[in-house]
């Protein structure tokens, strides 16, 4: 495993993976990944509020494994509350598509039951797009969010243009497939078939990963296959219908916005804009970076998220 040097500490553990604690949400019995203590032990509240991780279209709360040891150090250090990866499904939203009150309703119920609000949110790419809801329609459930690689209303106009001849396009049309390549179910496939398995996933990735070959074999086998899920086009479905919502940009809180400098999903024509209709939010540029940051750059990553919750500068 490849250790990462950062100013917080090394942030991909050598053994992450075996710190992770996968405990079961009380309400569909999804995976709900957490460091130490599971999520419903009980854990004091601090001053703090809980952080939660939110995941992107066709994964799980697995996919924030590799840096969670490093955000729940975080945490800790800073006496903020409990760090909690939830796995999130479309049926959580299955109100009527056009009321956005009865979706964020829903949300924030199924948040609530493994970890107290106020939260920091940190969401990747659709959990982005849910944190922005919060932040609209329910502000006082958050206390700072933090936005990596998330289609942000009224910028990323190229999700919605349905063009699947710019590179945006053809992303989403690999993420479609990504979410089926990687949907096989458990129980797991043969050994032998791990090789070739890794083989696929690694070419898929190359819509979304700067360097897919500097994601180890662990990063990719138990961050992103213990990410699967069948959800994926729902979940494409629902990314087109959530930002059209409400396009004005959120204001409320304090927001931080990391994006990937080689994200197709969030083009570096698009950087300029992002900061014209977000002026008060900090935004990292990660250079050599695609969709994935918080995998591909995890230290400066992790760095932004210090710095969004605690005040530190790197």
């Amino acid at each position: 495993m490849v250790m990462v040097e950062s100013g917080y500490g090394m942030v991909l553990h050598p053994d992450w993976s075996q710190q992770l604690v996968r405990d079961h949400h009380p309400h569909d019995g999804s995976r709900v990944y957490t460091v130490g203590a599971a999520a419903t032990s009980g854990r004091p509240r601090t001053r703090g509020g809980s952080v939660v991780l939110l995941h992107g279209v066709g994964n799980s709360g697995a996919i924030w494994g590799p840096v969670l040891p490093a955000i729940a150090g975080l945490a800790e250090a800073h006496r903020l509350g409990p760090v909690v990866a939830p796995t999130l499904s479309p049926s959580l939203l299955t109100g009527d598509p056009d009321d956005r009150t009865d979706a964020v309703t829903l949300l924030v119920e199924f948040l609530r039951e493994v970890a107290p609000p106020p939260w920091r949110i940190v969401g990747h790419s659709m959990g982005g797009v849910l944190t922005g809801l919060l932040l609209r329609a329910r502000p006082e459930t958050i206390e700072r969010a933090v936005l990596v690689n998330s289609p942000l209303p009224g910028v990323t106009y190229r999700l919605k243009s349905r063009d699947s001849l710019d590179r945006t396009g053809r992303a989403l049309l690999m993420l479609k497939a990504l979410a089926q390549i990687t949907a096989f179910g458990r129980p797991r496939l043969p050994g032998f078939m791990r090789g070739p398995e890794l083989l696929v996933v690694r070419n898929a990735l190359r819509g979304f990963v700067h360097d897919p070959g500097a994601l180890d074999d662990e990063v990719i086998g138990r961050a992103i296959l213990s990410s699967r899920t069948r959800d994926g086009v729902d979940f494409l479905r629902l990314s087109r219908q959530l930002p059209e919502w409400e396009a004005e940009p959120f204001t409320a809180k304090p927001v931080t916005i990391v994006l990937g400098g080689n994200d197709p999903l969030i083009p570096a024509t698009d950087f300029e804009r992002v900061r014209a209709r977000y002026p008060g939010a900090s935004v990292h540029v990660l250079p050599s970076c695609g969709h994935f940051a918080h995998l591909e750059r995890a230290d400066l990553t992790v760095g932004a998220i210090a710095e969004a919750f605690t005040g530190a500068s790197r």
